[in-house]
């Protein structure tokens, strides 16, 4: 197996902060990027889920992949993902002229695809544009899951597929992508609950919303790679499991945006359809958010 393989990754699928005016807030990024760098993650990912990308504009989406890559020197996965195969494209090579390190693709979604129809979108995407992808498997918002034999295939033929988040929580599905044949792709858990049983497996990372937050999963990664298990286990139960059902006790993703504003003191903006959580689940996020102070 190749050796970069063996260095582990923690990357921020960022928030995209607004005003209450529902305009991004460029300044509440620029405060996650000051944090993300003391955080010691690995790279930044903007417009995921987490960032509600569906959401932005084309402009919008253009100005934020701008706005990090103009702004850090961490490593940038670009989303680029849109149910329109034009814009993807147009989106990928937008991100690397702004200089991004990578491009992040879903498959299509609304209408969803079959294997023939997710074949042909990622050839056309993956041979359009000489940046390096990732594949972004999230079958509960696409529809679809990418099979683990088009993604071996994929990256027989495009030597541009440099990895694949898979953030569907089946550690079959996990399992089976970190044996596939002669691996020359990494693999990411996006699930912050599954990442120390994902690293244990071999996998090559996380890309972790908590990270918006804390640098608590970043502290789990350190832990395994220094072999350190029992703490590793303890942070991954006794902290990052239960801040993460706090997070996600309202409708995804507005318990990241919740903690992420109640972390730095903004009172920020929820753009609709998202809705900010109710009094219940505000008052979980901000008892783990306690927890996670205490835990400093």
């Amino acid at each position: 197996m190749n050796p970069c393989l063996k260095v582990k990754e923690l990357i921020t699928p960022c928030v995209t902060p607004f005003t209450n005016l529902d305009e991004i807030d460029y300044a509440a990024i620029s405060v996650l990027i000051e944090r993300l760098v003391r955080f010691k993650v690995t790279g930044i990912f903007p417009l995921g889920s987490t960032g509600v990308f569906p959401w932005l504009s084309l402009d919008e989406k253009k100005s934020v992949i701008t706005y990090f890559r103009n702004s850090s020197d961490l490593k940038i996965y670009a989303g680029v993902s849109s149910t329109d195969v034009r814009e993807t494209v147009d989106l990928a090579k937008f991100a690397k002229a702004a200089g991004c390190d990578f491009a992040v693709v879903t498959p299509p979604y609304y209408i969803t695809a079959g294997n023939a129809e997710m074949k042909s979108y990622f050839e056309e995407v993956l041979s359009s544009c000489d940046i390096d992808f990732f594949l972004y498997n999230i079958p509960q918002f696409t529809g679809s899951v990418i099979p683990v034999d088009l993604i071996e295939y994929l990256s027989g033929e495009y030597s541009n597929v440099s990895g694949i988040k898979d953030s569907s929580g089946d550690m079959r599905y996990f399992s089976r992508l970190l044996t596939t044949g002669k691996r020359k792709f990494k693999v990411l858990q996006g699930q912050d609950d599954l990442l120390l049983p994902s690293l244990s497996l071999g996998g090559d990372g996380g890309i972790c919303g908590i990270s918006n937050i804390s640098s608590i999963v970043v502290r789990i990664k350190e832990e395994y790679e220094r072999q350190e298990m029992d703490s590793a286990r303890k942070l991954q139960v006794d902290l990052v499991n239960p801040v993460m059902d706090a997070l996600n006790s309202s409708r995804f993703p507005s318990g990241y945006y919740y903690g992420f504003y109640a972390s730095i003191g903004n009172n920020g903006g929820y753009r609709t359809p998202m809705q900010k959580p109710d009094s219940a689940s505000s008052s979980r996020i901000d008892d783990a958010l306690k927890m996670l102070n205490e835990y400093r």
